[in-house]
């Protein structure tokens, strides 16, 4: 008897939970979706990304305590050298504590220096040396492959991304003459420049600036150069047609062609108490080997004298010594 109740009692729980499995129905919605009004969502723009402050102001100050309490000293920098030669000695850097002038240690320097060169454009690169026990850190270049007139600047390192810390390192910096003259001093060229009168003209008859950079040219160094003319082709600006002119006059005795003209960069400015004239030079110097260009330049000079022609005169000696010393660093 026990184990049929049981057995009724399942049987018919079984029998009522497959009923209302069969008979349940989903829900029909009995709403239009026509009716609905669905307002668009315009999403929030995402909040902003600050960095704090405090990260640069931190980085600025650590600089700037690195370099209050330390001073550079250019010991020591060595000349000229030759392209293609080793300078004959080491940049030198002092670095001392500012509190008693003792040698700082273990401090590192950044050096930027000069490593290429389009014309007048210098490329420099960047290295780092360390300070030793003497508070001395040297910088030896490789050896230089380009002439070049330019500067080695030697400063703490730091972060000169940051344009504060980029502005204090300017104002710890050190800095020396890097020069690597041309290593054609021996090999021979011509000049053919041609002067313009203040109202524009060609002078065809003689070239004072030639004369002039070939007389600086030689206190210099140059050997086997001298003057050439041919007016009509350097005044035309085509470098091909001067090259085309030169080479049957020249030959392969020269390596090298320097022309270009020098005229008024403006009229001559006369006042009472003289007059200021201003040339402007434009110079190109091209290889007798295959025309390429070797370099090119722009130069102002600017003289004043209580006669006009002796400001020219002055202004035209200006401008040749500017044009030797651009060759001699730029050949």
């Amino acid at each position: 008897m026990i184990i049929r109740k049981s057995f009724f009692i399942i049987s018919a729980a079984a029998t009522l939970l497959v009923t209302s499995c069969q008979t349940t129905q989903p829900v029909a919605s009995t709403a239009k979706t026509d009716d609905i009004q669905v307002e668009p969502v315009t999403p929030e723009p995402p909040a902003p990304v600050i960095v704090p402050k405090s990260e640069t102001v931190t980085a600025y100050k650590r600089y700037k305590d690195l370099i209050d309490g330390i001073a550079l000293t250019m010991a020591s920098a060595p000349k000229a050298t030759t392209k293609g030669h080793a300078f004959s000695s080491p940049f030198s850097v002092k670095v001392t504590k500012s509190a008693d002038g003792t040698p700082a240690e273990g401090i590192v320097l950044t050096v930027r220096y000069p490593v290429a060169k389009t014309n007048d454009d210098i490329q420099y690169a960047e290295t780092t040396i360390t300070s030793n026990g003497n508070g001395t850190a040297n910088f030896t270049p490789p050896v230089p492959q380009v002439t070049v007139n330019g500067t080695v600047t030697i400063f703490p390192a730091g972060d000169t991304g940051d344009p504060d810390i980029a502005a204090a390192a300017q104002l710890a910096s050190v800095t020396a003459a890097y020069q690597v003259r041309t290593n054609l001093l021996q090999s021979g060229g011509c000049i053919a420049i041609v002067d313009y009168t203040p109202n524009g003209t060609p002078i065809t008859a003689r070239s004072d600036s030639s004369s002039g950079v070939l007389t600086e040219m030689m206190k210099k160094g140059f050997v086997r150069v001298g003057n050439i003319d041919f007016v009509t082709e350097v005044v035309s600006g085509d470098k091909n047609r001067v090259y085309n002119a030169a080479k049957p006059m020249i030959g392969g005795s020269t390596a090298y062609l320097i022309f270009g003209t020098v005229r008024y960069g403006q009229p001559t400015q006369k006042a009472a108490d003289g007059c200021t004239c201003t040339l402007s030079g434009d110079i190109t110097c091209l290889s007798m080997k295959d025309g390429s260009v070797l370099y090119h330049t722009t130069r102002q000079a600017t003289a004043s004298d209580a006669r006009e022609q002796q400001a020219l005169t002055k202004a035209r000696a200006d401008m040749a010594r500017q044009i030797a010393d651009a060759v001699y660093y730029g050949l």
